[in-house]
Protein backbone atom coordinates (compact mmCIF):
# COMPACT_ATOMS: atom_id res chain seq x y z
CA UNK A 1 0.00 0.00 0.00
CA UNK A 2 2.98 2.50 0.82
CA UNK A 3 4.65 1.58 -2.72
CA UNK A 4 1.51 2.23 -4.62
CA UNK A 5 0.80 5.96 -2.48
CA UNK A 6 4.27 6.81 -3.28
CA UNK A 7 4.39 5.91 -7.42
CA UNK A 8 0.28 7.02 -7.18
CA UNK A 9 1.64 10.29 -5.75
CA UNK A 10 5.11 10.74 -8.15
CA UNK A 11 3.00 10.26 -11.15
CA UNK A 12 0.73 12.87 -10.16
CA UNK A 13 3.71 15.19 -9.21
CA UNK A 14 5.33 14.52 -13.05
CA UNK A 15 1.68 14.91 -15.01
CA UNK A 16 1.18 18.36 -13.14
CA UNK A 17 3.39 19.96 -15.37
CA UNK A 18 1.97 18.80 -18.60
CA UNK A 19 -2.15 19.40 -17.64
CA UNK A 20 -0.91 23.14 -16.19
CA UNK A 21 0.31 23.41 -20.09
CA UNK A 22 -2.52 21.95 -21.59
CA UNK A 23 -5.40 24.29 -19.73
CA UNK A 24 -3.44 27.09 -20.61
CA UNK A 25 -3.50 26.26 -23.80
CA UNK A 26 -7.24 25.41 -23.52
CA UNK A 27 -7.79 28.67 -22.50
CA UNK A 28 -6.20 30.36 -24.80
CA UNK A 29 -7.85 28.85 -27.91
CA UNK A 30 -10.99 29.12 -26.22
CA UNK A 31 -12.23 25.97 -24.85
CA UNK A 32 -12.68 26.90 -20.88
CA UNK A 33 -14.65 29.96 -21.75
CA UNK A 34 -18.20 28.59 -22.81
CA UNK A 35 -20.75 26.70 -20.90
CA UNK A 36 -24.56 26.64 -23.02
CA UNK A 37 -26.89 28.46 -21.08
CA UNK A 38 -30.45 27.07 -20.16
CA UNK A 39 -32.26 28.43 -23.69
CA UNK A 40 -29.69 26.27 -25.24
CA UNK A 41 -29.47 23.61 -23.31
CA UNK A 42 -33.01 23.22 -23.75
CA UNK A 43 -32.86 23.14 -27.93
CA UNK A 44 -30.24 20.40 -27.90
CA UNK A 45 -31.38 16.95 -27.62
CA UNK A 46 -29.93 15.23 -24.51
CA UNK A 47 -27.20 12.95 -26.64
CA UNK A 48 -26.21 16.16 -28.23
CA UNK A 49 -25.72 18.27 -25.26
CA UNK A 50 -23.84 15.20 -23.62
CA UNK A 51 -21.85 15.36 -26.72
CA UNK A 52 -21.05 18.68 -26.49
CA UNK A 53 -20.29 18.62 -23.43
CA UNK A 54 -18.16 15.83 -24.02
CA UNK A 55 -15.57 17.83 -26.29
CA UNK A 56 -17.61 17.43 -29.44
CA UNK A 57 -19.24 20.82 -29.57
CA UNK A 58 -17.36 21.47 -33.38
CA UNK A 59 -19.18 18.59 -34.63
CA UNK A 60 -22.21 19.04 -32.76
CA UNK A 61 -22.61 22.90 -34.01
CA UNK A 62 -22.13 21.50 -37.55
CA UNK A 63 -25.07 19.47 -37.38
CA UNK A 64 -27.28 21.99 -36.07
CA UNK A 65 -25.97 24.12 -38.67
CA UNK A 66 -27.14 21.80 -41.83
CA UNK A 67 -30.01 21.37 -39.38
CA UNK A 68 -30.16 25.28 -39.71
CA UNK A 69 -29.71 24.91 -43.37
CA UNK A 70 -32.21 22.75 -43.67
CA UNK A 71 -35.20 24.53 -42.05
CA UNK A 72 -33.96 27.63 -44.22
CA UNK A 73 -34.77 25.78 -47.72
CA UNK A 74 -38.17 25.14 -46.04
CA UNK A 75 -38.75 28.87 -45.46
CA UNK A 76 -39.34 27.53 -41.72
CA UNK A 77 -38.11 30.50 -40.09
CA UNK A 78 -38.51 30.04 -36.20
CA UNK A 79 -36.26 26.84 -36.60
CA UNK A 80 -33.77 28.62 -38.49
CA UNK A 81 -33.24 31.33 -35.33
CA UNK A 82 -33.56 28.21 -32.99
CA UNK A 83 -30.99 26.37 -34.73
CA UNK A 84 -28.67 29.22 -35.58
CA UNK A 85 -28.73 30.60 -31.52
CA UNK A 86 -27.42 26.84 -30.93
CA UNK A 87 -25.06 26.67 -33.34
CA UNK A 88 -23.80 29.84 -32.14
CA UNK A 89 -23.44 29.20 -28.52
CA UNK A 90 -21.60 26.25 -29.16
CA UNK A 91 -19.37 27.68 -31.02
CA UNK A 92 -19.22 31.18 -29.82
CA UNK A 93 -15.91 32.38 -31.05
CA UNK A 94 -16.68 31.86 -34.82
CA UNK A 95 -17.81 34.59 -36.35
CA UNK A 96 -19.05 33.36 -39.54
CA UNK A 97 -21.88 31.28 -37.10
CA UNK A 98 -23.16 34.89 -36.24
CA UNK A 99 -22.36 36.69 -39.06
CA UNK A 100 -24.70 33.58 -40.72
CA UNK A 101 -27.51 34.11 -38.09
CA UNK A 102 -27.64 37.81 -38.45
CA UNK A 103 -28.30 37.34 -42.52
CA UNK A 104 -31.00 34.85 -42.10
CA UNK A 105 -32.99 37.15 -39.78
CA UNK A 106 -32.21 40.59 -41.32
CA UNK A 107 -32.30 39.56 -45.05
CA UNK A 108 -34.09 36.42 -45.98
CA UNK A 109 -36.53 36.08 -43.22
CA UNK A 110 -36.96 40.06 -43.35
CA UNK A 111 -37.60 39.25 -47.51
CA UNK A 112 -39.50 36.57 -47.59
CA UNK A 113 -41.79 38.80 -45.54
CA UNK A 114 -41.25 41.41 -47.51
CA UNK A 115 -42.80 39.43 -50.14
CA UNK A 116 -45.49 38.10 -48.29
CA UNK A 117 -46.20 42.01 -47.94
CA UNK A 118 -46.51 42.66 -51.26
CA UNK A 119 -48.41 39.83 -52.59
CA UNK A 120 -51.22 40.87 -49.70
CA UNK A 121 -50.91 44.43 -50.18
CA UNK A 122 -53.21 46.63 -47.83
CA UNK A 123 -55.49 43.98 -46.45
CA UNK A 124 -54.25 42.07 -42.65
CA UNK A 125 -51.64 39.86 -43.83
CA UNK A 126 -50.36 42.10 -45.60
CA UNK A 127 -49.92 45.07 -42.78
CA UNK A 128 -49.14 41.88 -40.20
CA UNK A 129 -45.99 41.15 -42.20
CA UNK A 130 -44.73 44.69 -43.00
CA UNK A 131 -45.46 46.51 -39.39
CA UNK A 132 -45.11 43.58 -37.34
CA UNK A 133 -43.14 40.47 -38.42
CA UNK A 134 -40.42 42.58 -40.65
CA UNK A 135 -39.04 44.82 -38.01
CA UNK A 136 -39.34 42.04 -35.30
CA UNK A 137 -36.62 40.11 -37.71
CA UNK A 138 -34.33 43.23 -38.15
CA UNK A 139 -34.31 43.68 -34.00
CA UNK A 140 -33.08 39.96 -34.31
CA UNK A 141 -30.43 40.59 -36.75
CA UNK A 142 -29.27 43.08 -34.24
CA UNK A 143 -30.12 40.96 -31.60
CA UNK A 144 -27.46 38.07 -32.74
CA UNK A 145 -24.86 40.23 -33.85
CA UNK A 146 -24.48 42.06 -30.36
CA UNK A 147 -24.75 38.13 -28.48
CA UNK A 148 -21.28 37.64 -31.21
CA UNK A 149 -19.62 40.95 -30.09
CA UNK A 150 -20.30 39.46 -26.32
CA UNK A 151 -17.42 36.88 -27.48
CA UNK A 152 -15.71 38.93 -30.11
CA UNK A 153 -15.67 42.56 -29.24
CA UNK A 154 -12.78 43.47 -31.27
CA UNK A 155 -14.66 41.88 -34.29
CA UNK A 156 -15.28 44.93 -36.86
CA UNK A 157 -17.35 42.95 -38.97
CA UNK A 158 -20.52 42.16 -36.27
CA UNK A 159 -20.59 45.70 -36.16
CA UNK A 160 -20.69 46.57 -39.41
CA UNK A 161 -23.33 44.47 -39.99
CA UNK A 162 -25.60 46.00 -37.62
CA UNK A 163 -24.50 49.31 -39.64
CA UNK A 164 -25.23 47.72 -42.35
CA UNK A 165 -29.37 46.57 -41.04
CA UNK A 166 -29.79 50.29 -40.10
CA UNK A 167 -28.29 51.80 -43.50
CA UNK A 168 -30.05 49.51 -45.46
CA UNK A 169 -32.76 48.16 -44.14
CA UNK A 170 -34.10 50.48 -41.37
CA UNK A 171 -33.41 53.64 -42.38
CA UNK A 172 -31.54 55.14 -39.82
CA UNK A 173 -28.23 57.12 -40.32
CA UNK A 174 -28.03 58.17 -37.24
CA UNK A 175 -27.64 54.99 -35.75
CA UNK A 176 -25.56 53.70 -39.06
CA UNK A 177 -23.14 55.99 -38.23
CA UNK A 178 -22.42 55.55 -34.81
CA UNK A 179 -21.96 51.83 -35.82
CA UNK A 180 -19.88 51.90 -38.69
CA UNK A 181 -17.82 54.63 -36.50
CA UNK A 182 -17.19 51.69 -33.97
CA UNK A 183 -16.57 49.29 -36.99
CA UNK A 184 -13.79 51.68 -38.41
CA UNK A 185 -11.81 51.99 -35.45
CA UNK A 186 -11.21 48.20 -34.96
CA UNK A 187 -7.91 47.34 -35.74
CA UNK A 188 -8.81 44.94 -38.82
CA UNK A 189 -11.25 47.11 -40.39
CA UNK A 190 -10.41 48.17 -43.76
CA UNK A 191 -10.66 52.09 -45.37
CA UNK A 192 -14.11 51.56 -46.89
CA UNK A 193 -15.95 51.42 -43.62
CA UNK A 194 -15.30 54.71 -42.03
CA UNK A 195 -15.98 55.63 -45.44
CA UNK A 196 -19.46 54.27 -44.76
CA UNK A 197 -19.34 56.56 -41.68
CA UNK A 198 -18.66 59.39 -43.21
CA UNK A 199 -21.29 59.02 -45.78
CA UNK A 200 -24.38 58.29 -43.00
CA UNK A 201 -22.87 61.34 -41.29
CA UNK A 202 -24.27 63.39 -44.28
CA UNK A 203 -27.77 62.22 -43.84
CA UNK A 204 -27.97 63.14 -40.79
CA UNK A 205 -29.92 66.51 -39.72
CA UNK A 206 -28.17 69.07 -37.83
CA UNK A 207 -24.89 67.21 -38.22
CA UNK A 208 -23.57 69.07 -41.32
CA UNK A 209 -21.22 71.02 -39.89
CA UNK A 210 -19.26 68.06 -38.67
CA UNK A 211 -20.43 65.58 -41.66
CA UNK A 212 -18.37 68.35 -43.91
CA UNK A 213 -14.89 68.14 -41.58
CA UNK A 214 -15.07 64.28 -41.84
CA UNK A 215 -15.68 64.23 -46.09
CA UNK A 216 -13.44 67.49 -46.55
CA UNK A 217 -10.52 64.95 -44.82
CA UNK A 218 -11.37 61.68 -46.85
CA UNK A 219 -11.21 64.21 -49.94
CA UNK A 220 -8.07 66.52 -49.19
CA UNK A 221 -6.29 63.00 -47.51
CA UNK A 222 -7.54 59.74 -47.91
CA UNK A 223 -5.50 59.31 -51.74
CA UNK A 224 -9.30 57.75 -53.34
CA UNK A 225 -11.75 59.72 -54.46
CA UNK A 226 -14.58 57.60 -54.53
CA UNK A 227 -17.90 58.74 -56.72
CA UNK A 228 -20.18 58.80 -53.19
CA UNK A 229 -17.52 60.70 -51.35
CA UNK A 230 -17.09 63.49 -54.41
CA UNK A 231 -21.12 63.34 -54.45
CA UNK A 232 -20.97 64.07 -51.20
CA UNK A 233 -19.00 66.84 -51.35
CA UNK A 234 -20.51 68.53 -53.92
CA UNK A 235 -23.98 68.18 -51.77
CA UNK A 236 -22.31 69.75 -48.85
CA UNK A 237 -20.81 72.43 -50.35
CA UNK A 238 -23.97 72.96 -52.69
CA UNK A 239 -25.80 73.49 -48.81
CA UNK A 240 -22.72 75.46 -47.25
CA UNK A 241 -22.85 77.94 -50.62
CA UNK A 242 -26.93 78.63 -50.77
CA UNK A 243 -27.10 79.62 -46.98
CA UNK A 244 -24.70 81.97 -47.08
CA UNK A 245 -25.93 83.18 -50.63
CA UNK A 246 -29.66 83.59 -49.17
CA UNK A 247 -28.47 84.59 -45.52
CA UNK A 248 -26.09 87.20 -46.06
CA UNK A 249 -26.15 90.42 -47.95
CA UNK A 250 -24.52 91.47 -51.49
CA UNK A 251 -21.75 93.50 -49.87
CA UNK A 252 -21.40 91.21 -47.26
CA UNK A 253 -20.56 87.92 -49.36
CA UNK A 254 -18.50 90.27 -52.07
CA UNK A 255 -16.25 91.06 -49.24
CA UNK A 256 -15.90 88.17 -47.78
CA UNK A 257 -14.88 86.32 -51.62
CA UNK A 258 -12.69 89.32 -52.16
CA UNK A 259 -11.14 89.53 -49.29
CA UNK A 260 -7.50 88.63 -49.27
CA UNK A 261 -7.78 85.08 -47.11
CA UNK A 262 -10.62 84.26 -49.09
CA UNK A 263 -11.39 80.54 -50.28
CA UNK A 264 -13.29 79.30 -53.17
CA UNK A 265 -16.20 78.39 -50.70
CA UNK A 266 -16.56 82.19 -50.05
CA UNK A 267 -16.29 82.91 -53.54
CA UNK A 268 -18.73 79.76 -54.50
CA UNK A 269 -21.44 81.13 -51.83
CA UNK A 270 -21.14 84.61 -53.82
CA UNK A 271 -21.45 83.47 -57.05
CA UNK A 272 -24.54 81.78 -55.76
CA UNK A 273 -25.84 85.13 -54.62
CA UNK A 274 -25.55 86.24 -57.79
CA UNK A 275 -27.10 83.49 -59.60
CA UNK A 276 -30.49 82.68 -56.96
CA UNK A 277 -30.77 85.76 -55.80
CA UNK A 278 -29.65 88.63 -58.48
CA UNK A 279 -30.06 86.40 -61.73
CA UNK A 280 -27.20 88.04 -63.03
CA UNK A 281 -26.22 85.04 -65.06
CA UNK A 282 -23.59 86.72 -66.93
CA UNK A 283 -21.85 87.50 -63.59
CA UNK A 284 -22.01 84.71 -61.55
CA UNK A 285 -20.28 83.09 -64.88
CA UNK A 286 -17.67 85.57 -63.93
CA UNK A 287 -17.43 84.34 -60.58
CA UNK A 288 -17.97 80.57 -60.82
CA UNK A 289 -14.65 81.28 -63.36
CA UNK A 290 -13.03 82.50 -60.48
CA UNK A 291 -14.23 79.20 -58.32
CA UNK A 292 -13.08 77.11 -61.06
CA UNK A 293 -9.28 78.35 -61.51
CA UNK A 294 -8.81 77.50 -57.61
CA UNK A 295 -6.69 74.35 -57.27
CA UNK A 296 -8.43 73.65 -54.38
CA UNK A 297 -12.10 73.78 -55.53
CA UNK A 298 -13.44 70.21 -56.50
CA UNK A 299 -14.19 69.72 -60.55
CA UNK A 300 -17.78 69.43 -59.54
CA UNK A 301 -17.51 73.52 -59.72
CA UNK A 302 -16.18 73.17 -63.40
CA UNK A 303 -19.20 71.32 -64.07
CA UNK A 304 -21.43 74.03 -62.82
CA UNK A 305 -19.54 76.75 -64.33
CA UNK A 306 -19.84 74.67 -68.08
CA UNK A 307 -23.42 74.11 -67.95
CA UNK A 308 -24.11 77.85 -66.78
CA UNK A 309 -21.84 78.78 -70.08
CA UNK A 310 -23.83 75.84 -72.37
CA UNK A 311 -27.04 78.48 -71.81
CA UNK A 312 -24.89 81.68 -73.83
CA UNK A 313 -24.88 80.73 -77.84
CA UNK A 314 -21.37 82.70 -77.63
CA UNK A 315 -19.77 80.59 -75.03
CA UNK A 316 -21.39 77.49 -75.71
CA UNK A 317 -18.26 76.30 -77.82
CA UNK A 318 -16.23 76.93 -74.94
CA UNK A 319 -18.59 75.49 -72.34
CA UNK A 320 -17.95 71.91 -74.53
CA UNK A 321 -14.46 72.30 -74.27
CA UNK A 322 -14.82 72.14 -70.41
CA UNK A 323 -17.18 69.48 -70.37
CA UNK A 324 -15.84 67.27 -72.74
CA UNK A 325 -12.23 67.58 -70.68
CA UNK A 326 -14.33 66.22 -67.69
CA UNK A 327 -15.55 63.71 -69.27
CA UNK A 328 -12.39 62.60 -70.45
CA UNK A 329 -10.25 63.38 -67.12
CA UNK A 330 -12.97 63.01 -64.59
CA UNK A 331 -15.96 61.30 -65.46
CA UNK A 332 -17.17 61.16 -62.19
CA UNK A 333 -17.51 64.71 -62.05
CA UNK A 334 -20.23 64.43 -64.58
CA UNK A 335 -23.62 62.50 -63.59
CA UNK A 336 -25.58 60.32 -65.65
CA UNK A 337 -28.24 63.32 -66.96
CA UNK A 338 -24.97 65.50 -67.29
CA UNK A 339 -24.35 62.66 -70.63
CA UNK A 340 -27.73 63.61 -72.19
CA UNK A 341 -27.10 67.43 -71.92
CA UNK A 342 -23.75 66.72 -72.98
CA UNK A 343 -25.00 65.08 -76.21
CA UNK A 344 -27.51 67.80 -77.13
CA UNK A 345 -24.72 70.57 -76.88
CA UNK A 346 -23.11 68.38 -79.42
CA UNK A 347 -25.91 68.37 -81.78
CA UNK A 348 -26.67 72.04 -80.97
CA UNK A 349 -22.68 72.70 -82.08
CA UNK A 350 -23.08 70.38 -84.96
CA UNK A 351 -20.41 68.14 -83.25
CA UNK A 352 -19.66 64.96 -85.24
CA UNK A 353 -21.07 61.92 -83.47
Amino acid sequence: MLMASVLLASAGLLRLPFERDMELEFKEQGFRDWSPGLSTRDQLTQAAFVGALGGFRSLVASVYHLKAHNSFVKKEWGDVERYRAVTASLQPKFWSYWDMAVWDMAWNAYGHYRGEAEEYGNDFRGWHAESIIMPRYLEKGITFAKRGLEWLPEDYRLMKVIADIYDQKMGNPEKAAEWYLKASQKPQAPSHVYRAYAHQLTLCAGREEQAYRVTEDLYRNSGNVTLTLLRDMERLEEDMARRAAHDRSYDQLKDAAFAEASGYLEMAAFAMHLLEIRKDVPAAISVYTKVADNRRAPSFYRRKLAFLMAEDPQKAAEAYTILKDLAVSYPGALRREDMARLAELESRLGIPE
